[in-house]
């Protein structure tokens, strides 16, 4: 796995290496750190398109980017952009990358059920994740420094090969337990101020957790807090978040 990072810092270049300096400056302006996540993201997605077939459903397509854009309505800092990036296949997955990159399987909507309530949590958590800094702390941080450090020309031929080897799945396991939780919760405000039903957002965990059962064939929680755990601390928002509007002091996300 630390290959693998050291081949990804080198594939994303000189875009990766000046947003890391951006980030470790604490003088650099904000709109600029921006607008360098944005452009390493670019190159770290390129190399997922290239590796991962996508998904040319036009009703899968329209309802992703339809729950997308009612989301980012309720994202306060415009300076960002978003693009939402629907993959093929038939295991249930979404992952982020810096700059507002969301990929989500055509599976995970699937397992959705199609549903726009419970397809905005999966896509704001990932939202969290951006806007919470978390997408691009991975990249730059560990063995991901020392293939910037060391980067020089852009090439996506040898990041590529790694990808083929072990796949994306570092992209959905490199988070902490509290960057999770975090993520939870900012998603599940995020989802419910754009309209959408919080209640879905315990949906998609018990529908992620009941593959995991006995002969299931999916192993999402083995890499990410459990099931029970987070579908605990969502209801325990919920719950406040109800307890607030009955008082009458509800509040905005």
């Amino acid at each position: 796995m630390t290959r693998f990072f050291y081949q990804l810092g080198k594939t994303a270049g000189p875009a990766l290496r000046k947003a890391k300096w951006l980030w470790s400056a604490t003088t650099a302006p904000e709109a600029e750190s921006i607008a360098a996540e944005q452009a390493a993201g670019a190159d770290l997605a390129q190399v997922v398109r290239q590796q991962r077939r996508l998904c040319a459903d036009s009703d899968v397509l329209e309802l992703l980017n339809a729950t997308g854009k009612t989301l980012l309505r309720r994202v306060r800092d415009k300076r960002r952009t978003f693009e939402f990036i629907c993959l093929a296949g038939d295991k249930p997955e979404a992952f982020c990358l810096p700059g507002g990159f969301v990929f989500v399987s055509r599976a995970m909507i699937d397992l959705c059920d199609r549903n726009a309530d419970q397809l905005a949590f999966v896509l704001s958590h990932e939202i969290a994740h951006i806007l919470q800094g978390h997408a691009m702390q991975r990249m730059i941080s560990g063995a991901v420094l020392s293939g910037v450090g060391r980067a020089g020309a852009v090439r996506y031929t040898a990041a590529a090969g790694v990808l083929r080897t072990l796949g994306i799945e570092f992209l959905t396991k490199a988070y902490s337990r509290q960057q999770e939780c975090d993520a939870d919760e900012m998603g599940l405000r995020l989802a419910m101020a754009a309209g959408f039903s919080g209640q879905a957002a315990i949906g998609v965990f018990e529908k992620l957790a009941a593959l995991e059962r006995p002969n299931g064939t999916l192993k999402y929680f083995a890499t990410h807090p459990e099931a029970q755990e987070r579908i605990t601390a969502l209801r325990r928002l919920l719950d406040q978040r109800q307890k607030r509007l009955q008082s009458g002091h509800g509040t905005s996300t």
